[in-house]
């Protein structure tokens, strides 16, 4: 897959995760985080860090909007 349709993928992901868990957001995606380290998949964890941070971005874009 190339790099651009990772990141659009991941900011895709990250705004499902954002309307579903609302403020809980980091809180899930560290609960999924965990359990991919433990079965030790280190291409789901790269996934999930990768949405991670598009939710971070995300997040930081939409306060932006209110400032």
């Amino acid at each position: 897959m190339e790099n651009d349709e990772v990141e659009s993928r991941a900011f895709l992901i990250a705004q499902e995760l954002i309307e579903e868990h609302g403020d809980d957001v980091a809180q899930y995606l560290q609960a999924k985080i965990d359990q991919v380290m433990g079965s030790r998949d280190l291409e789901q964890l790269s996934a999930w860090f990768i949405i991670r941070n598009a939710v971070t971005l995300a997040l930081e874009a939409e306060s932006r909007k209110f400032h």
